[in-house]
């Protein structure tokens, strides 16, 4: 029970208190899960023009309910852990929210950056709750299971009842090529990949904590969603964060560590933005046996990087770039993808140009060097092997998929929001090792 239990500010007796706090729990984890994955606006009709605005019309909905998700988060942890909450006022945290603040001041569009900038500190302070919601491993790798279940029966019900709703069509308005591919309650095939992706590692977690029965049929269902979903680089990537993630687990040096963990990322920004930037690796990327720009990204990446070069500081305005109406009707050439993109698919490149070369430096040192460093302060003190690994895997998968995509900072982005999970949760773990779960 939190010191706090015995202040006047709490008058519920301390059993009942303690009954509301454990459901408080579990309807703050499963509910961020479930609203993060399904959204309140699950298996979009993309044949409707509505789809191409950047705005949906629940956004209203949606904002409310990830703000009393957080408020009741927030306040259970106020009561149960404050230290470790305060242990987020990092100097690091605190310089990147300064950056965000100076980068809506100076943005193209203060309004909307203003807007995203407030969304972007709620959904952290949400996520920075939800690992200290389930008491116990077992507790987390059973809330995971359930809501893994819930998104992947849905998912699975979708394409075998609604294929329409829940399968590219080849009358969809915004990408008809991507006929065939399956998206399950996402409206992107993209996201299907990555999330089922990061599934899998949960439902292998969920295993190794006792759940196996219920977890394993999870686990191969998402295999196959990962597999119809068409995701390329997910399905790639998925493959390269298990494999190198299990490697570091079994390697003591933490030089070697970095070098390992970081090569991949290194390659995939030389092959595939590299490719933009250097005619010699533009050659060598053409012989390749395979498309290192992955579906004609080049054309988008060449876009970003011009307009990078013109407000390197403090670039265009926190998630401003993409929505400016210069962005969207101003291309001379909108036939082209780099004509109507939401997104630079490479979330670094977005960062620089949302956000500045500073915000990117800011971007990386808080989302790819610390959580690395905080893992090895977690292996270090006998953190939970099995909850280590699922982290780990998470946050490396995310680390090398922004190569390709971009979901940081985006909004509710369900694969930003189950990054910023493992982000967090290896943070808790390398100052308490042994913190619930």
């Amino acid at each position: 029970m939190s010191v706090f239990t015995d202040t006047r500010l709490i008058r519920l007796p301390a059993d009942e208190l303690a009954e509301l706090m454990r459901w408080g729990r579990l309807a703050v984890f499963a509910g961020t899960l479930l609203l993060a994955w399904i959204t309140l606006e699950p298996f979009a009709d993309l044949t409707n023009t509505d789809v191409l605005e950047l705005a949906t019309g629940r956004d209203g909905a949606t904002y409310l309910a990830y703000g009393l998700l957080a408020a009741a988060g927030t306040a259970i942890v106020l009561l149960t852990q404050p230290r470790l909450l305060a242990s987020l006022l990092h100097p690091l945290w605190i310089l990147l929210g300064a950056w965000l603040c100076v980068t809506v001041v100076t943005s193209a569009d203060p309004n909307l950056s203003m807007k995203r900038l407030v969304l972007f500190f709620l959904l952290a302070l949400l996520c920075a709750t939800l690992f200290l919601m389930p008491r116990g491993r077992k507790q987390m790798a059973l809330l995971l299971v359930v809501a893994a279940a819930v998104v992947t029966v849905l998912s699975l019900v979708g394409v075998a009842l609604m294929p329409e709703l829940s399968i590219h069509q080849a009358t969809d308005v915004g990408e008809p090529q991507l006929a065939g591919d399956w998206r399950g309650v996402f409206a992107h095939k993209n996201t299907t990949g990555a999330i089922f992706a990061m599934i899998i590692f949960m439902m292998i977690f969920a295993i190794r904590a006792g759940h196996g029965l219920a977890a394993g049929p999870v686990l191969a269902a998402s295999v196959l969603i990962v597999a119809m979903s068409g995701a390329k680089s997910s399905t790639m990537l998925f493959v390269g964060a298990m494999l190198i993630a299990i490697l570091v687990q079994r390697i003591r040096s933490g030089l070697v560590i970095g070098a390992i963990a970081f090569a991949p990322l290194v390659v995939l920004s030389v092959l595939g933005p590299g490719s933009v930037v250097s005619d010699a690796i533009a050659s060598v990327v053409q012989k390749l046996p395979f498309d290192a720009t992955f579906t004609g990204r080049a054309d988008i990446w060449e876009l970003a990087l011009e307009k990078i070069a013109e407000r390197p500081l403090t670039g265009w305005g926190y998630q401003a770039y993409w929505a400016l109406e210069s962005t969207r009707f101003g291309q001379e050439d909108t036939t082209q993808w780099a004509g109507h993109a939401a997104h630079a698919h490479n979330g670094y490149i977005d960062a620089a140009l949302n956000m500045g070369l500073p915000g990117l430096a800011l971007t990386l040192v808080v989302f790819v060097i610390m959580p690395l460093r905080n893992y090895l302060v977690a292996r270090r003190g006998g953190a939970d092997p099995a909850l280590l690994l699922m982290l780990l895997q998470i946050w490396l998968f995310g680390v090398y998929l922004s190569v390709m995509e971009s979901f940081m900072y985006l909004r509710f982005h369900p694969t930003w929001i189950t990054f910023l999970f493992a982000v967090f949760g290896l943070h808790y773990l390398a100052r308490r090792p042994h913190v619930a779960p």
